[in-house]
């Protein structure tokens, strides 16, 4: 599957990104974030970036990255109540399954996960063991200067059946991106999906400037 980014010029004084030349977009995803295009109006995707974590020919799993919510660990998990997360923010995952969690964090330094954890890029580790990723984050904090990883807990993910997102990406609904920790784990995801186009490059700067896909000539 191939993806093409129109050349531009004469937008130097825009400090637009240079274009991106043909890339080769493999044909599953794992490792990959969808960036949702403008006219794609779905409410549970509107402007949404998403972390593909599994795609293979019987369908895909990732979760929303950018959707924070209002509502804190320790009100939908009470048995996280006595954690360093349980003043964490839950994100909306997606729409599927808002009564299960899920985590991601940006990596241990002896790199310790569960058996189930999946690597899914750089520094994004998702971790379906929370007694694991508590006992360790706690570890990390009781040794002197060390970093704990950062952490999002994720209320639902986003789904699709075998061949569904194939169809979406031939309907152009999805840019696609490599995942990056920095989108993942920012401190301002209202700004995720603008910053993720601009990620993109080449003409879709337009887009992250006014929240509009623009028309090619």
């Amino acid at each position: 599957m191939y993806s093409y980014i129109v050349g531009m010029k004469d937008f130097k004084h825009l400090q637009i990104p240079p274009p991106l030349e043909p890339e080769n977009i493999p044909d599953f995803l794992p490792g990959y974030m969808l960036i949702s295009e403008s006219e794609l109006k779905d409410p549970n995707f509107f402007r949404t970036i998403v972390l593909i974590l599994t795609h293979d020919q019987n369908g895909a799993m990732g979760l929303v990255i950018n959707r924070p919510s209002n509502t804190t660990l320790t009100e939908i998990a009470e048995d996280m109540d006595s954690t360093e997360f349980s003043d964490a923010p839950i994100y909306i995952g997606g729409p599927v399954d808002q009564n299960y969690l899920f985590a991601l964090h940006s990596g241990f330094l002896d790199e310790v996960k569960s058996d189930g954890a999946i690597e899914v890029g750089d520094h994004i580790v998702f971790e379906p063991d929370f007694s694991l990723l508590h006992t360790n984050y706690k570890k990390v904090r009781e040794e002197p200067a060390s970093i704990p990883p950062t952490v999002r807990f994720f209320a639902g993910y986003a789904g699709w059946s075998g061949g569904q997102l194939e169809n979406e990406l031939k309907r152009k609904d999805w840019l696609v991106i490599p995942a990056s920790a920095d989108l993942v784990f920012t401190d301002n995801p209202g700004k995720t999906w603008r910053q993720a186009l601009y990620k993109k490059g080449g003409i879709h700067w337009l887009a992250a400037e006014t929240g509009h896909k623009p028309s090619v000539n």
